[in-house]
């Protein structure tokens, strides 16, 4: 009797589910025919509004809000894009398929990144937040660069779509994407291999990179600077002070950089001094040579292409332009004026840096592009230099590199001899406060032999004819 009944049962289902198959398909045909007609009929802008309309409807029914994080805006990079590479790189669970691998060029570390359509789930204060990596192909566009003739083709677009519940908007924009920022600066500081910048030689061929780099690998720190104590000590006090000042700078109206000015004779340290300061604040650093610049224009340019938390450096400041008599510049103008066609080599001005270009440049409107930059000058005759570079402002720090001292000498013999005391060390004090000697001379001598008696006792001679030369009693 059941089994009756369960196959009346049976039978009774069956139309329905027949019914319900037979709809199904009849509501599949008509959505195929709809949309070939729409494909084939409907101009596709008018196929895009529709979609839009019905993505919008859909919308409305889903609690999930997607921000999607593109890799750059035009020419300029999305640094929430970046943010979020280094970010996620460290909370990749190891259930994910695919990864990306890659040695950057010059390094030996290992970098992970999601490969494309993967997707994980990042838990903050409780909240889930869904991240999924997407590149697509796009017709190639050609984007204008503004500091070259040259354009950019274009023809795939990464970018990140984070996911989540509408209800949690405002954390994520007051909280969580602050967060991302912060941790990924963190990440980057440890991560990050000191760079080395120089001008490209065919930056003149219409190259968007104006400068080339290699890896900062000088020792130099102030444990090893062969500088008084003291000097070290107001020097690192003064460049912790600047690193924590961002608020005070944004606060009295000034840009956030500290400029710097080492003088004194050849070969007293001032190239170690500046390697010290980037190791010791983990800055790059970019070699600015403006005898090769073309003019002023060159130079703000430049200056836009260097990155922040660096250390601009302009070796030789005497030698590199013209900046000691402003009355020289106004005679080679007034000489232009007189002689229109007859015009000299060199006193073209629009292919040089001028003194107030570089001005400009130091403490002038292009001085706020970028921030925690620090400006150094070197220069073997101080007095040769513009006052209107010296003031306060441009050149806030000045700092004479002198001749090797007592103080300075016992750092040498420790670098080099690994020797805090030797009975020889007392003569040579002696004569080191006699005779003007370079740290790079006794750094020489001291290179000269690993055994400290030796080494020692060849520097003594050397002090002692380099004194006899100098007719010093």
């Amino acid at each position: 009797m059941a089994s009756i009944k369960s196959m009346f049962l049976n039978s009774r289902q069956m139309p329905y589910a027949k019914t319900i198959v037979s709809a199904a398909a009849s509501a599949a045909a008509i959505a195929m025919l709809v949309r070939t007609t729409a494909r084939d009929f409907l101009p596709c802008e008018v196929r895009s509004y529709f979609l839009l309309k019905f993505k919008n409807f859909i919308a409305r029914f889903s609690s999930e809000l997607t921000l999607v994080i593109e890799e750059s805006d035009g020419l300029n990079e999305n640094k929430l894009f970046i943010a979020a590479k280094l970010y996620l790189e460290p909370i990749i669970p190891p259930y994910i398929k695919r990864l990306k691998v890659t040695i950057p060029r010059k390094e030996n570390k290992v970098s992970l990144s999601l490969e494309k359509n993967e997707e994980i789930v990042d838990v903050f204060n409780g909240v889930h937040f869904k991240w999924k990596f997407l590149s697509k192909q796009v017709p190639a566009k050609f984007l204008h660069d503004p500091d070259h003739s040259n354009s950019v083709a274009k023809s795939e677009v990464k970018f990140f779509e984070l996911s989540f519940h509408k209800k949690h908007k405002e954390i994520v924009f007051a909280t969580y994407i602050p967060h991302i920022l912060e941790n990924s600066k963190d990440r980057n500081k440890k991560k990050k291999k000191l760079k080395l910048f120089t001008l490209r030689f065919d930056r003149m061929s219409g190259m968007r990179d104006t400068w080339q780099s290699v890896n900062l690998d000088h020792p130099a720190t102030f444990n090893t600077l062969a500088l008084d104590l003291d000097a070290k000590k107001i020097i690192m006090e003064d460049l912790e002070r600047f690193a924590k000042r961002k608020e005070f700078y944004r606060r009295v109206g000034k840009a956030w950089k500290r400029g710097y000015l080492l003088y004194g004779p050849p070969g007293t340290g001032k190239s170690s001094l500046i390697a010290a300061m980037a190791n010791y604040l983990n800055f790059n650093i970019y070699d600015l040579e403006l005898t090769a610049l073309r003019g002023n224009n060159e130079l703000r340019r430049l200056l836009i292409a260097t990155e922040n938390r660096s250390i601009l450096v302009v070796e030789d400041i005497d030698c590199s332009i013209e900046l000691q008599d402003r009355l020289a510049a106004e005679a080679r103008a007034a000489a232009i004026a007189m002689t229109p066609n007859r015009v000299r080599p060199g006193l073209n001005q629009g292919n040089q840096v001028t003194l107030s270009g570089l001005l400009n440049f130091i403490d002038g409107l292009w001085s706020s592009c970028g921030d925690e930059r620090i400006i150094v000058f070197t220069t073997n005759h101080k007095e040769q230099l513009d006052p209107a570079l010296l003031r306060p402002g441009r050149m806030d720090v000045h700092i004479h590199m002198s001749y090797c001292t007592p103080c300075g000498l016992k750092m040498l013999a420790s670098n080099y001899l690994r020797i805090t005391e030797h009975p020889l060390l007392l003569e040579i004090e002696e004569l080191i406060e006699q005779v003007k000697v370079t740290p790079a001379e006794v750094a020489e001598q001291l290179m000269r032999d690993e055994v400290p008696e030796i080494a020692l006792s060849g520097l003594i001679e050397f002090l002692k004819s380099k004194k006899t030369e100098n007719g010093e009693s």
